[in-house]
């Protein structure tokens, strides 16, 4: 038996699982680093310098972490549902933030990044998603945050 057939034969609810998983530690992620940013803001007293910005991208990066699991859970076992895109598209956005943030805050949500796309993967492939459509909305949200994240900082 090759590894290829012994992949197939893993059972839906260990890949259900580890999907869990994944999507957990990239919220945990999405949570706590922009925590630890606001504290060291505070803590150095700077706290009224990040508003507007980098403060709303804070609480959009917390708000993005939880939508994967928020997804998870109405994805369920239906092959049709429309939250499958959710984790490509969570993951997208995260890649904007990592590129144009990678001398800041961007390298520390590479896990997060990483853990959604696998958990949008690895949904797809258990319910036969549309993999081809969810990596157009994984570039998407890329470009899309990016160029929010860039029309931000002109104005």
């Amino acid at each position: 038996m090759t590894d290829f057939q012994q992949t197939q034969n893993i059972p839906s609810h260990r890949i259900r699982i580890f999907e869990w998983i994944l999507a957990i530690l990239g919220t945990i992620n999405c949570i706590v680093i922009p925590v630890i940013y606001l504290i060291s803001y505070y803590s150095s007293g700077v706290i009224g310098d990040i508003w507007p910005f980098p403060l709303l991208y804070f609480i959009e990066i917390t708000l993005l972490g939880l939508l994967p699991l928020i997804a998870l859970g109405m994805i369920g076992n239906d092959p049709i549902s429309k939250w499958l895109g959710v984790p490509w598209t969570c993951s997208g956005i995260l890649v904007a933030f990592v590129i144009l943030g990678a001398w800041t805050i961007g390298f520390y949500f590479i896990p997060a990044m990483i853990t959604f796309l696998i958990t949008g993967i690895l949904v797809d492939k258990r319910l036969q998603g549309d993999i081809a459509l969810h990596i157009i909305f994984f570039v998407s949200a890329g470009i899309g945050q990016a160029v929010f994240v860039l029309i931000s900082l002109l104005g």
